[in-house]
C-alpha cells in the first residue's frame, strides 16, 4: 500500500514538473516573439523617418499633373517598403564568430547569442560598428594582436563574423614615461595607465631622465619590474 502511494506521489510530481516546464517554455517563446516584433517595429520606425519626403505642393488641378504626383507617391511608397524589409539582427539570430590565429594558422568557430550592441542593427550599421570597433580597440584586443573584425555573411536568421589575430604584431606591452614629474607606466595602447609609480624623476640620474623623456618601451612584465627596481635602488 505504501509502495503504491509512493508511485502515485512520484507520478504526480513528474506530471507537475512537466506541466510547469511546458508553461515556462511557452512563455519563453511568447516573450521572444514579442521582443522580435518590437525590434522589427523599431526598424520600421527608423525606416519611416528616413523614407519621409517633403510633399510637393499641387498648384494645378490638371489631370496630367495629378497623375505625375500619384506616380511619385507610388514610387516613394515602394522605396519605403524596400527599406522596411531590410533585415536586422534579432535576439534570436544565430551569431557565429570565426577566430583566426594567423601565427598558428588555426581557425576556431564559436556559436552564441548575438551581442547586445548588434541587436537591431542593419547590415550597413553593423559594418559601421565594426569600423568604429577597430578604430578604438580595447586593451585586451590590442594586446592579443587583433588585425581585423569582418562581417562574412548577414541575414536575420544568422550572421557570421571573423576576428583575425597575430600576437607577433604587438611591438611592446608597456610604455614608461615621465608625467607631471613622476614615472608613469602606460599599457601598450598608450592610453590606459598600468601603474602610477610615484617615483620622482628629478631624483633619477640624468641618463635615466633623458631616456624617460623620450619614452621607454618594455616588452614584458619582468623587464618592467627590473626597470622600476633600478630606479628605486
Amino acid at each position: 500500500m505504501k509502495l503504491k502511494k509512493a508511485y502515485i506521489f512520484v507520478l504526480g510530481f513528474l506530471v507537475l514538473a512537466f506541466f510547469f516546464s511546458l508553461c515556462y517554455y511557452l512563455s519563453y517563446l511568447h516573450a521572444l516573439r514579442q521582443f522580435n516584433n518590437k525590434a522589427i517595429e523599431r526598424s520600421d520606425e527608423l525606416a519611416e523617418l528616413h523614407g519621409d519626403l517633403i510633399p510637393t505642393p499641387i498648384t494645378t488641378t490638371d489631370n496630367s499633373d495629378m497623375a505625375e504626383n500619384n506616380e511619385e507617391l507610388d514610387s516613394n511608397d515602394h522605396v519605403s517598403v524596400g527599406v522596411q524589409d531590410e533585415p536586422i539582427i534579432l535576439p534570436s539570430t544565430k551569431y557565429i564568430l570565426e577566430v583566426y590565429d594567423r601565427k598558428e594558422g588555426k581557425i576556431e568557430e564559436i556559436e552564441q547569442n548575438p551581442p547586445g550592441d548588434l541587436v537591431g542593427l542593419t547590415r550597413a550599421e553593423v559594418e559601421q560598428y565594426l569600423d568604429e570597433y577597430m578604430k578604438d580597440l580595447t586593451l585586451s584586443e590590442y594586446n592579443n594582436g587583433l588585425l581585423s573584425y569582418e562581417l562574412i555573411s548577414f541575414s536575420d536568421k544568422a550572421v557570421k563574423f571573423r576576428k583575425s589575430y597575430d600576437a607577433d604584431i604587438v611591438p611592446y606591452r608597456f610604455y614608461v614615461v615621465v608625467k607631471n614629474g613622476y614615472v608613469v607606466v602606460y599599457n601598450s595602447d598608450l592610453k590606459s595607465v598600468y601603474d602610477y609609480t610615484y617615483i620622482e624623476a628629478e631624483n633619477l640620474p640624468e641618463e635615466d631622465r633623458i631616456a624617460l623623456s623620450q619614452g621607454i618601451y618594455v616588452d614584458n612584465i619582468d623587464d618592467l619590474y627590473a626597470l622600476l627596481e633600478s630606479y628605486t635602488s
